[in-house]
């Protein structure tokens, strides 16, 4: 294991761009027995038109008809990966919402899966899913396979966020640390005033921080600047 995830983490550090990270990730997905490989990466920004990016591996006919059919919205794997770290199988109850779906995968030769999320500090969410065309998974394969399968997904994710987040404009300017502050001071609830008096400055003092907070990340306004900074997992 030692040696296998050092190759791993050394080869996913001297990837370039999105593509050679996946390349890497899918390599080793096929020494693990799978066929196919998908990354899907939803952006914790904006909330009411979420955007995602998708990496895979899967038939360029298949990548078309998960697109124009907008299974995306529908995927059960989607659903799991925002409830819960935990790995899910491929089966027929969990496709049991989107039978169409399921049966057009499985046409594709997309038949067994495992699927896990990861969840970044920047707020946003990633999943990654290994598929293959035969050999149902089962549970002595993933006695044997496991902590490589858990360590695959968080190296993947940490490798591919870092290099999908370095697209342009998809980067929030950083806070300063009186402008976290005074963000984490609203988001409890606080006036400007009471922050103040709190951090022993003046509410001239405080607005000033929001206001350059709200710039940096694109809001016009206090509870929007809280709520987005929230989201991207700058309060924490």
């Amino acid at each position: 294991m030692e040696s296998w995830g050092g190759a791993l983490l050394d080869a996913l550090d001297a990837s370039g761009d999105v593509r050679q990270a996946f390349n890497t990730v899918a390599k080793c997905a096929e020494q693990l027995g799978f066929e196919w490989c998908a990354y899907g990466y939803q952006y914790p920004l904006p909330f009411t038109d979420r955007r995602f990016y998708l990496v895979n591996n899967y038939a360029e006919s298949w990548r078309e008809r998960y697109k124009e059919a907008g299974y995306l919205r529908v995927d059960p794997t989607v659903a799991h990966a925002h409830a819960s770290l935990e790995p899910v199988l491929w089966c027929d109850d969990l496709f049991r919402s989107a039978q169409q779906l399921w049966d057009e995968a499985r046409s594709f030769g997309l038949r067994y899966g495992r699927a896990q999320a990861c969840y970044g500090p920047e707020g946003g969410v990633g999943m990654l899913t290994l598929a293959r065309s035969s050999e149902p998974i089962g549970q002595a394969e993933l006695r044997t396979k496991e902590v490589r399968l858990r360590f695959l997904v968080n190296v993947a994710h940490a490798a591919l966020t870092k290099r999908i987040l370095q697209i342009k404009g998809l980067h929030l300017a950083p806070l300063t640390p009186r402008e976290r502050e005074a963000l984490r001071w609203a988001a409890d609830g606080k006036t400007s005033t009471e922050t103040a008096q709190i951090l022993s400055t003046s509410s001239h003092t405080v607005e000033f921080h929001m206001k350059n907070a709200g710039r940096k990340l694109g809001a016009r306004n206090r509870p929007a600047a809280t709520a987005r900074a929230a989201a991207a997992g700058m309060l924490r």
